[in-house]
Parts: C-alpha cells; structure tokens; sequence
C-alpha cells in the first residue's frame, strides 16, 4: 500500500512539472510555459506590424496598371498626390484586413491608438507659455482606403523608427499577475543593448492579447 502511494505521487509530482500555476493577490492562475508560448506567437506577428505601424509602412506597389487605375478613378485631372497603392503582395488589400491582423494581436484598447494613427492621423497644439504663442503639429493619416483602393502615404518612410528588437523568451518572469492580466519582465536586446522590458497581456474572450508595444 506504501509503495503505491509513493508512486501515485511520484506520477502527480510528475504532471505538475509541465505546468507551473502562478496566481498572487486573488488574481487569475496562470500557466507560466502557456503563457511563454502564447508571447511567442503574439511577439512574432507584432514585428510586421510594428513595420506597418512604426517603421517603413506597407510597400507601395509599382504596378503600371493598378496606378493608372488608381489615377483614373478620380472625378478630375491630379498633378499630384501625397498617397500610392499598397502593392497586395504584401497581403493586405483593404482597411479591415489591417485592422483584424492587428487585433489578432493587440488589445481593443491599444488597437484604437494604431487605428487612429494609422487611419485618422494625429494632431496636437502646444501652448509656449503665452496667450498668443503655441505651435500646431499635425501627423496625416498613414493609410486611406479610396475608392475601394488601400493607399499609404508616400513619405511614411522618412520618420520610420528603428526597429529590430529581440527577445529572450527563456528569461521571462511573470511581475504582477491581475483578474485578467499579467505583467511579465522579459530580456530583450537592440543594437547591442540589453534592456528588460515589462509587456502588459490581456486575457480576452479570444486568448491573449499584449497591451504594450513590443518594438
């Protein structure tokens, strides 16, 4: 009878090596290796869409055709203008394509600040002290779907930032776990620097989604 209890609970020592639970201060409990391999997959998907988002856009096509009836498509001669098709070898031909790719990966709430980013712009006016001083900037939109063509401003390219961030998904530690989400620390690298960052992940009705940016 002892020695089958000792290996009942060898066996059940066994099953929860697999799968380390973690849960602190009432919040939900998490398994750590799930956790880890859904980051895996969510950080992946985010490096396109940090390009599309952050750094070169989405490539404009070249496609004589596609530009002249792009061109034609307008009520009245243009000279110029300050968008180009996107090229739909990149896999995106529409506005809601974009935005079901993003939310794939992302929150609702962080997806509404790439959304109005990327298709409303982003203005703002900063007050210089006084009542007659202050300065308007304004970023336009990033992409505009017109007359059924997805576009992308010409000049996005110009102020990419610099991505190209890795991460150490074997170091990560969760930070704070929440009713429904969890802060973890993972070691990251970038031209040679090392950082720890904090990403913030939601669990949603459709699994994981990060909160936090990750370029």
């Amino acid at each position: 009878m002892k020695s089958f209890l000792k290996s009942a609970l060898r066996l059940a020592a066994a099953g929860m090596a697999g799968a380390v639970l973690v849960s602190c201060g009432g919040g939900m409990k998490v398994d750590e290796e799930e956790l880890r391999a859904a980051l895996g997959e969510l950080i992946e998907k985010s490096e396109e869409l940090n390009v599309i988002y952050f750094g070169e856009g989405l490539p404009m096509t070249e496609d004589a055709a596609v530009l002249e009836e792009f061109y034609s498509s307008f009520d009245t001669d243009i000279k110029s203008i300050n968008y180009q098709p996107v090229d739909s070898e990149c896999g995106y031909t529409n506005e809601t394509e974009l935005r079901e790719a993003t939310l794939d990966v992302f929150t609702e709430n962080y997806s509404e600040y790439l959304f109005e980013r990327a298709f409303s712009g982003i203005s703002a006016v900063y007050d210089e002290g006084t009542e007659d001083q202050y300065t308007a900037t304004a970023v336009y939109a990033m992409y505009i779907e017109e007359n059924g063509i997805l576009t992308a401003r010409i000049d996005i390219a110009e102020s990419a930032m610099e991505l190209g961030r890795k991460y150490d998904l074997d170091g990560m530690e969760i930070v704070r776990v929440k009713e429904n989400y969890v802060v973890v620390s993972i070691p990251s690298e970038m031209n040679g620097k090392a950082l720890d960052v904090e990403l913030k992940v939601v669990m949603t009705e459709n699994g994981w989604r990060l909160d936090s940016p990750t370029y």
